[in-house]
């Protein structure tokens, strides 16, 4: 019996059914927990064995009430879904190993650095990985219109703006501390999934296309095998000692060829089924490593294979 606990399970349907797929095939006997702040309006919550509501994370009580829950079940990994969740867990994954509960998250430092847009870009340039150019919001002078303005630690694409000169900057009055500002990049837009062993290094990479994104989360997408991207993966084992499990990268590739990078996410991405679908089986590497076996790790995943996603739904009668 594995018991899997998905944290901040929202509507991560696709991702607990990747995770069961990977145990029939295994022959796992696979428990799944899901938390949500309100379980009774989460489609994942609601294909869990079981649910739980707790606390935002952010709030004191959480990490209490997660650990609580894994004492129950026995929970035998922590699988981390939101940027904003992420620290926390880092910080403490030693209090939930010490209660046999692992965490599959990066250490605080690489959470740290990843989860700050404005660092991000400073430390991918500082080593050679090419990235949008990147300007402190207080820079005024330097800015180049127009330009994106983006919160440092945003995700699924919130507070994403294009502004087209000074005074439209000022008329938005956004919390300079708070924001970056960045060049707009050209070109097709990546999602790039990949595993990291954490004495190995990155196992694979699989980068998609985005064709068509919704709220931040890619909608229509298409593998597509691109060197650059995988050079760049292998050379974060190097920049973020630390770096563990499942992380997804954002980039861009020019019609020239150029590829950039211009945000880490340190976490399973909610494109991660397209990566399964063409054999980044993730989930069944997880699954090996808590079982005890050596990972039948491998780069051989499909190119061309496209996902094209559609609403469905979940029906509950009271």
């Amino acid at each position: 019996m594995i018991r899997l606990l998905f944290s901040s399970a929202g509507r991560r349907v696709e991702l607990i059914n990747c995770f069961r797929k990977a145990a029939r095939e295994l022959k796992v006997d696979l428990e799944v927990i899901a938390i949500d702040m309100d379980p009774s309006w989460s489609p994942a919550c609601q294909v869990a064995d079981y649910a739980y509501k707790v606390p935002r994370c952010t709030s004191p009580d959480f990490l209490d009430d997660v650990l609580d829950i894994c004492k129950r079940h026995e929970v035998n990994l922590i699988i981390p879904t939101i940027d904003t969740e992420l620290i926390g867990y880092a910080e403490n994954r030693d209090r939930f190993l010490a209660n046999g509960t692992e965490i599959l998250v990066s250490s605080a430092d690489v959470i740290r650095v990843t989860r700050d847009k404005g660092e991000t870009a400073r430390v991918l340039n500082d080593h050679g990985i090419s990235v949008p150019r990147t300007w402190n919001m207080k820079d005024a002078h330097n800015l180049k219109f127009p330009l994106l303005i983006k919160p440092r630690d945003g995700s699924c694409s919130n507070g994403i703006a294009i502004m087209n000169s000074k005074d439209e900057l000022a008329r938005k009055n956004v919390d300079h501390d708070l924001y970056i500002a960045q060049e707009i990049c050209q070109g097709r837009e990546f999602t790039i999934n990949c595993f990291y062993d954490r004495l190995k290094g990155c196992m694979s990479c699989v980068p998609h296309f985005r064709k068509l994104v919704r709220s931040g989360e890619v909608c229509f997408a298409e593998t597509v095998r691109i060197v650059e991207f995988k050079m760049f993966a292998d050379k974060f084992y190097k920049i973020f000692p630390g770096i563990y499990g499942c992380i997804c990268f954002q980039g861009f590739q020019d019609d020239s060829g150029h590829v950039s990078v211009f945000e880490i996410n340190a976490r399973f991405g909610g494109g991660y089924p397209i990566c399964d679908r063409a054999g980044g089986t993730f989930a069944r590497w997880i699954f090996q490593g808590l079982c005890g076996e050596d990972p039948d790790y491998h780069d051989n995943w499909r190119e061309g294979v496209r996902m094209l996603r559609y609403d469905a739904a979940v029906f509950i009668e009271k």
